[in-house]
């Protein structure tokens, strides 16, 4: 579950496990601390018998993550190089936004996990 936010997160100097203690700069344990929020990772249904899906349709990862960060997930995931296009509730999502602008604007009152759907953009 942390292997996303390690990977694909917006801090590259993230410890090992086998570190003894907190590192010197506090920010590097930023992940550890974040507000997590689970989310569903699949094909759109327009295009779920021609894309493959992710080994991992369900993920827990910090609310900091952009969509960018899940473009990349994707593509490193599985076959697919094509630019992605990622959907919460049938609407594009910008790849800049994070999960918790997504959860804020388009899910707070549904239930957990918060559904996003990939294609490729057309």
């Amino acid at each position: 579950s942390s292997g996303i936010n390690a990977e694909y997160g917006d801090n590259s100097s993230s410890p090992s496990p086998e570190s003894d203690g907190p590192p010197d700069d506090e920010n590097t344990w930023f992940h550890r601390s974040d507000v997590k929020i689970s989310i569903s990772l699949e094909p759109s249904q327009k295009d779920v018998a021609m894309l493959e899906s992710v080994p991992m349709k369900y993920i827990r990862c910090s609310m900091r993550l952009k969509v960018s960060h899940l473009e990349k997930y994707i593509r490193d995931k599985t076959s697919l190089k094509d630019e992605l296009e990622i959907t919460c509730n049938k609407t594009p999502l910008d790849g800049q936004l994070t999960l918790e602008n997504i959860w804020l604007d388009t899910w707070k009152v549904k239930e957990a996990p918060m559904r996003l759907y990939y294609s490729k953009k057309t």
